[in-house]
């Protein structure tokens, strides 16, 4: 075969070159050939089964070098605690001359009327639930506590002194810092999404110890229903207001009764009109330091422009209209806002909160007793802007003006006008330094024929009509700052250093003058002037610690010679879990 094979070859070769050459150039395209695409049927998608529990999606791992969170929405269990101790002192060149009892047993100075120090621990925690035994409960416990040593004063001939002669001495401030203690701030639970109707799943119901937030913030035992639709918000809710201002423990307090509620609609989701309208109100009964009344507020909320919003609400007290307030937000650029507030109030509005109207036994004990609720309008205007990325602007300016004709006038709300701003400067990214002026002028009455006389050797009680030439007649403050922050929740620190300069009324004159003119020697200073400076430190470690320490200190006291001055560090532990 292979003979055959090569004797083939020699015979065809020579006839091949005996033949035409052949052309190895093509003169046209092959033809294109296309195959029709296979049709496949595509598979119909399989649906995946409800399942039975509604377990959340799996978090994802954290980068270590970032900060946590304030709150993963996630984490079914969430809890907060604070630990914290302060402690305030001052030193004295001299006894004052005024002084009558010691603050310790054993104190060789007796004539010292109050304790150069004064140190307490405080706490608060705060622990929260969500879908715990339970996918629609959600639960809310805080709390605080305080450990203090009760202030002695030397009082041998007092009933209750100790065999030292000593007596403990509440602190003017009612409740919280004249004792040791724990005391609850809120502990509720809520469901919500609980109905098995789709439409009914905006409604929600809390129960417990907590707040109501509506024509005032309220504390209260009771319920609280609400409805958190997309256009409507509606809220009803039902108890009793909590003791926050019990003078004693071991009195009986008579808890008030509070009801109310509040509805809110939302007309751009509703008609393509953006507005809001908010009916709120709210009821009370006699209880102990609370006046029985009924309270009605109403609040309109309008954005005629993307960078425009005004509000305007107004509230009244037993039918009288009290209180009405207007604020316009303008948006300028970016980073330029301007807010604008008027504030009008008449005589006939409450003096501290809707607990208290008219001056009560224990209103000295709990709050400054300036005297009674004048008409006032207050007029204050807000600006800030950024500059070249780095130098913040901040302006503020106020106008108040008391509106009652009559010659009674008091100290709680005077006419002055106040104007005010702040600069920062951002050298690097995490350095910055800035500045602030404030200064307020107030019109009090000062005439000559009013100051009060200073009678020798008699105390001189400060008579009622004489509360409008109290108090003072301006001040100017400056303060600088620095600052250096290294990220968020990581490390800051801030220092601060003001000056302020006080002109108060000259509220005495000498006896001997006949019309008691203030031009007559009192010897009794007019103008005080205070500094003093700050330290502040913030630092976290971790992701869930953080420690905090302020210190601050002041100058003497020009009107208390013998005070050298006030120091008080303040030291601070969180932890989040």
């Amino acid at each position: 075969m292979i003979r055959l094979g090569r004797a083939l070859v020699l015979v065809l070769v020579p006839v091949a070159a005996l033949a035409d050459p052949v052309k190895l150039e093509l003169e046209h395209l092959p033809p294109a050939l296309r195959m029709r695409a296979k049709k496949v049927a595509a598979a119909s998608p399989i649906k995946t089964p409800k399942p039975l529990v509604n377990v959340p999606a799996p978090v994802p791992p954290s980068d270590p070098s970032e900060p946590a969170s304030v709150r993963e929405l996630r984490e079914r269990i969430a809890a907060q605690v604070n630990l914290g101790y302060v402690v305030d002192g001052t030193t004295v060149s001299a006894p004052p001359p005024t002084a009558g009892f010691g603050t310790v047993a054993n104190d060789s100075r007796r004539d010292a009327q109050f304790a150069l120090t004064r140190a307490y621990g405080f706490g608060e925690g705060t622990l929260s639930t969500h879908g715990v035994g339970f996918d629609s409960l959600s639960t809310y416990f805080s709390g605080q506590f305080q450990l203090v040593q009760t202030t002695q004063t030397y009082a041998p001939l007092q009933a209750g002194a100790d065999p030292h002669g000593n007596i403990a001495e509440p602190n003017p401030i009612a409740t919280w810092f004249d004792r040791s203690g724990f005391e609850p701030r809120a502990a509720y639970a809520e469901i919500k999404d609980f109905m098995p109707q789709p439409y009914l799943e905006p409604l929600r119901v809390r129960a417990g110890e907590l707040y109501i937030y509506g024509p005032w913030v309220l504390h209260m035992y009771g319920a609280n229903g609400a409805w958190d639709g997309k256009s409507v918000h509606a809220s009803i809710y039902a108890g009793s207001i909590v003791p926050d201002y019990t003078i004693d423990p071991l009195v009986p307090v008579t808890r008030a009764g509070v009801a109310g509620g509040s509805l809110r609609v939302d007309l751009d989701s509703l008609v393509h009109v953006p507005l809001s309208l908010e009916a709120q109100t709210l009821a009370l009964t006699q209880g102990t330091n609370t006046d029985a009344t009924n309270h009605f507020q109403v609040l309109l909320a309008w954005h005629p422009l993307a960078k425009i919003s005004i509000t305007g609400s107004a509230r009244a007290l037993s039918d009288r209209w009290v209180n009405e307030h207007l604020e316009l937000k303008a948006r300028y650029s970016d980073v330029t806002n301007l807010i604008v507030d008027v504030t009008h109030s008449t005589g006939d509005d409450w003096l501290w909160d809707p607990t208290v109207l008219e001056p009560d036994p224990v209103a000295a004990r709990r709050y400054l007793d300036l005297g009674p609720v004048l008409p006032q309008l207050l007029v204050s205007a807000r600006a800030a802007t950024l500059i070249a990325e780095n130098i913040d602007v901040y302006l503020r300016g106020a106008i108040s003006r008391e509106l009652d004709d009559s010659s009674l006038e008091t100290a709680y709300t005077p006419s002055y006008v106040e104007g005010g701003g702040a600069l920062e400067v951002r050298l690097r990214r995490q350095i910055a330094l800035g500045a602030s002026i404030l200064t307020r002028e107030t019109d009090i009455d000062d005439p000559t024929a009013s100051e009060i006389i200073d009678h020798p050797n008699v105390a001189d009680p400060i008579p009622q009509s004489a509360s409008s030439q109290l108090g003072e007649r301006g001040f100017t403050e400056i303060g600088t700052t620095a600052r250096m922050t290294l990220g968020a929740r990581k490390f800051s620190l801030l220092v601060e250093v003001y000056g302020r300069r006080t002109r108060y009324a000259l509220d005495y004159c000498a006896l001997e003058t006949a019309m008691c003119p203030s031009t007559s020697d009192t010897g009794i200073e007019t103008v005080e002037l205070r500094g003093g400076g700050r330290v502040q430190m913030d630092a976290w470690i971790g992701q869930r610690l953080r420690l905090f320490a302020s210190y601050e200190i002041s100058s003497a006291l020009d009107f208390e010679p013998e005070i050298t001055g006030y120091k008080s560090l303040r030291l601070m532990m969180e932890g989040r879990y």
